[in-house]
């Protein structure tokens, strides 16, 4: 096996399933930094992709990580063996070429997550990497609506009744500026900036009635107060942005469009639903209360001498 760039109309030959290696997703990450490569068996007949951006971090540093919005990498091999020591052998050879791969490319900071179905990094930490565990949480839609409130946590269900109560509306939305704008408010006030091109993208060139769901809550005047922006698959929904009113807030708001896109997915009949989690503990503990399993996925990360001075200084 081995690693090269390829181009999109690559992907057409593959059978992928997840969206965040789907083409039309890919399509809308398109930017100067972005590296798409191919996996290619023997026979050089391609099995495979990921993907990653490669960026200058404080304008002289070099880093790759996963694109704005990307949860992870967007690693997908197709697997043809049967017996479950080759299968197993088989994602070895894959992940030990992943890592030579990284290995032989010129960085000052790496920190690549991978899908969640990646759970054997054994590769990356004898290749020297670090390999850190991040969190999800997933609900199971497979799960009755009775049953999904009664998981949640009481505060949870406490914030949709208030909602409901004062009037707050969420409504299905398939025209997606004034989502846009409570995100990009809410990415501004959390001084998080350079992500405005992607989301440009994924508003405008990537959403579509059949691969999202935007929910976005009214007060009483009618103003947005709280948005929920998904994007989904045949198998999970997944919530990847949010965003709320700079001065109009209500406690329920967000929770209320949430529980919307959750019904939604499972009236699609989406099997899951994923948070895509988060390291910071108040967004953890929101998404907690949820009720959903936590699930695992790891990240693996290494530096340069000159990356960990930069991240050794920025942390003080």
């Amino acid at each position: 096996m081995y690693i090269d760039n390829i181009h999109i109309d690559q992907l057409d030959s593959l059978n992928t399933t997840d969206v965040f290696n789907s083409k039309d997703w890919i399509a809308n990450l398109q930017h100067e930094g972005l590296q798409l490569l191919g996996v290619f068996n023997k026979n050089k007949e391609i099995i495979g992709c990921f993907y990653f951006s490669k960026y200058k971090r404080g304008k002289v540093l070099s880093q790759i990580s996963a694109p704005p919005f990307s949860p992870h990498c967007g690693l997908f091999v197709q697997d043809n063996t049967v017996n479950p020591a080759q299968k197993i052998t088989f994602r070895k050879k894959v992940l030990a070429l992943v890592s030579d791969y990284f290995n032989e490319r010129k960085f000052d900071i790496l920190s690549v997550p991978f899908p969640a179905e990646y759970t054997d990094m054994q590769e990356f930490i004898w290749s020297k990497f670090r390999v850190e565990p991040r969190y999800t949480y997933q609900l199971d839609l497979n799960d009755s609506e009775e049953s999904l409130l009664a998981n949640m946590s009481s505060e949870r269900r406490k914030n949709i009744r208030k909602a409901e109560k004062d009037g707050i509306i969420a409504t299905l939305v398939t025209n997606l500026d004034e989502a846009k704008i409570l995100i990009a408010g809410t990415y501004k006030k959390q001084s998080i900036s350079g992500k405005e091109a992607a989301l440009d993208k994924i508003f405008n060139s990537f959403a579509t009635a059949e691969n999202s769901i935007c929910f976005v809550s009214y007060d009483k005047e009618k103003t947005p107060v709280a948005t929920v922006f998904c994007v989904m698959d045949k198998e999970t929904c997944y919530y990847i942005l949010g965003g709320y009113h700079a001065t109009k807030k209500h406690e329920g708001a967000g929770a209320l469009a949430m529980w919307s896109a959750i019904k939604l997915a499972k009236d699609n009949g989406v099997k899951t639903f994923d948070f895509e989690g988060s390291m910071m503990p108040a967004i953890e503990k929101y998404f907690r209360g949820f009720g959903g399993k936590i699930v695992p996925f790891f990240s693996i990360k290494k530096e340069n001498l000159l990356g960990n001075t930069f991240l050794k200084l920025r942390s003080k």
